[in-house]
């Protein structure tokens, strides 16, 4: 095999790999969203702070937290605790946290004493007992200050959540990625043999890569920015959707409602009621534009299926495959193909620009070098 076949055929197991990446992030996305994922690893952060003991998380208590009037209207409860909600304030924490309480009442967050009075009845050892305490006593009584020494104490646990979710996230993609590989009967070393036989299907994959490796990056490959856009302003909206939460609760919702405070609680439910509308237009808006991304990723794989590539399995050739003669072979091909995809999108289509810099470079050598034979 010369120099530049052998490009050829990197370029088009990249772009391969590529594409199921691709694959497997948007199903990944899916899953996510439908299970909601961030939900749920939200609710075990709750618990492990509700938990005195590391190894057992109190579930139940953090379900009672996330059933508080200031966090339920944030997230609606579905299947296996789905649809519930996904981003909380460190406020609206505390005041999820300490509602469960015995004695609890509505203006209990008006003065830090009571804030730790309350906290003081949580269990003994749960670890946001201790912080709360520590919080209370170094704010020496200024609401103000604990708001803010709260915020970022809140910051490192959001910190720490993102990292589980982000490490759980990639067990997932890997997982997601053999499921592909063994579903679609995606054989790196069968796919090396098809580019290299196969020199009209070779030409169809490489006119495909060299047009990939134009773009700049990846967002501008699949033209995320509407995607990102859209997923900003959704993040927007339910930070204002919060803020207004929050200002119909001290507006309207304390203990007496003076007549002088009418009109601040009619202002402050009109913006509850439309920062609320504005959020679901948010999210109705960025499932389109998820939406409109899984076609283009879509297209890119019809596009491979349109070479002529063969992939897929036919009726009974699975166990054939795996039981006949290059039955070890086989396994090692979906193996490798397996650890290649949940390498991830970015990686692959770096290693294809790289790829085809290096054979645009080799293939204006090959034809000077003929020209000049």
């Amino acid at each position: 095999m010369d120099f530049l076949l052998a490009l050829d055929v990197l370029l088009g197991l990249s772009l391969i790999y590529l594409v199921f990446a691709l694959a497997v992030t948007s199903i990944n996305e899916f899953i996510a969203a439908a299970l909601s994922s961030r939900a749920r690893w939200l609710r075990r952060g709750i618990a492990s702070l509700l938990s005195e003991n590391p190894q057992s998380l109190d579930m139940e208590r953090a379900d009672e937290v996330l059933d508080s009037p200031f966090l339920s209207h944030l997230g609606t409860r579905g299947v296996w605790k789905t649809f519930r909600v996904s981003y909380v304030s460190a406020w609206q924490l505390t005041q999820g946290v300490l509602s469960r309480v015995q004695g609890f009442k509505e203006d209990a967050f008006a003065r830090v004493g009571d804030i730790r009075a309350l906290a003081e009845q949580l269990p003994a050892n749960a670890p946001v007992r201790s912080a709360l305490i520590d919080l209370c006593a170094r704010a020496n009584g200024d609401l103000e200050k604990f708001q803010v020494m709260l915020d970022d104490w809140f910051k490192t646990f959001e910190d720490q959540l993102t990292a589980w979710y982000r490490q759980k996230t990639q067990y997932v993609l890997v997982g997601i990625s053999f499921s592909v590989v063994l579903t679609m009967n995606v054989d790196t070393i069968d796919l090396a043999r098809q580019l290299s036989a196969d020199p009209r299907l070779r030409a169809q994959l490489v006119e495909q890569a060299m047009k990939v490796a134009e773009a700049s990056d990846l967002a501008a490959l699949l033209d995320t920015a509407g995607r990102d856009r859209a997923r900003r302003e959704h993040e927007e909206a339910v930070k204002s959707r919060d803020e207004a939460e929050k200002g119909f609760r001290s507006a309207c919702q304390a203990p007496e409602v003076e007549k002088a405070r009418a009109q601040a609680c009619a202002d402050a439910t009109r913006r509850h009621d439309e920062a609320q509308r504005e959020e679901v237009v948010k999210r109705v808006a960025l499932a389109a534009e998820q939406r409109a991304l899984d076609l283009r990723v879509k297209e890119r794989a019809d596009a491979l299926s349109a070479s002529g590539l063969m992939i897929g399995w036919k009726s009974g050739e699975f166990a054939q495959a795996l039981a006949g003669e290059n039955g070890l072979a086989k396994l090692v091909g979906l193996l490798l193909s397996g650890f290649a995809i949940a390498l991830g999108a970015p990686f692959w289509f770096n290693v294809l620009k790289s790829v085809a810099s290096v054979r645009s470079v080799g293939a204006n050598v090959k034809k000077k070098a003929d020209s000049a034979g």
